[in-house]
């Protein structure tokens, strides 16, 4: 498996991605971005959000580095393998799913509906 070599101060597409916040023996809790490569071909996990764009669907972390978050939110088994070493690693005590805190729509459908409005000369 390839490991994510992304420089600081770069810019990184993440597919398939989740926000996990992770509180550490200390009780600190921070929000982190798992996901895949554009490519598929490995699992990325960051370093804590530092700054997050709901427009632009972007996190800038702790490292400096900028991760543009590409389509609707997903489960990927290279970034959950990611996250999970990047917990072992960091002696992580426990996790939550806060993706729902990003990304308004995950796990719903937005319907949108008109109602006819009636023109004077319609009465």
């Amino acid at each position: 498996m390839l490991s994510n070599t992304v420089p600081p101060n770069s810019t990184q597409l993440l597919h398939r991605w989740r926000v996990m916040e992770a509180v550490s023996p200390e009780n600190s809790r921070t929000h982190h971005v798992y996901g895949q490569n554009p490519g598929g071909n490995f699992g990325i996990s960051t370093s804590a959000i530092q700054e997050f764009d709901p427009v632009a669907m972007t996190a800038k972390t702790r490292s400096g580095k900028t991760y543009i978050l590409v389509g609707h939110p997903d489960t990927s088994p290279l970034g959950e393998s990611a996250w999970r070493k990047w917990c072992k690693d960091n002696s992580i005590v426990a996790e939550r799913d806060v993706t729902r805190d990003y990304y308004l729509n995950a796990d719903q459908e937005t319907t949108v509906t008109f109602k006819r409005l009636k023109r004077r000369s319609d009465s």
